[in-house]
């Protein structure tokens, strides 16, 4: 139940960044949800990778560097 919790609360708080409240994120099922973290996570630059594996994915994030440092 732990990890549930865990896993709206980030859901929540990312989603907070396309304006949705929390109540919004709870009445979403999980498909929608899922499709929302997706379009940030791309609008990101992150890229999946499909293993064989299909339970496993994994992301590959790059930072972008500082002008001014």
């Amino acid at each position: 139940m732990w990890q549930a919790y865990e896993n709206y609360r980030s859901a929540t708080i990312l989603l907070g960044k396309f304006g949705f409240t929390a109540q919004a994120v709870w009445n979403m099922c999980h498909a929608e949800v899922s499709a929302w973290i997706n379009s940030y996570l791309a609008s990101q630059g992150a890229k999946s990778q499909q293993h064989t594996d299909e339970s496993t994915t994994s992301y590959t994030f790059k930072r972008r560097k500082n002008k001014g440092a």
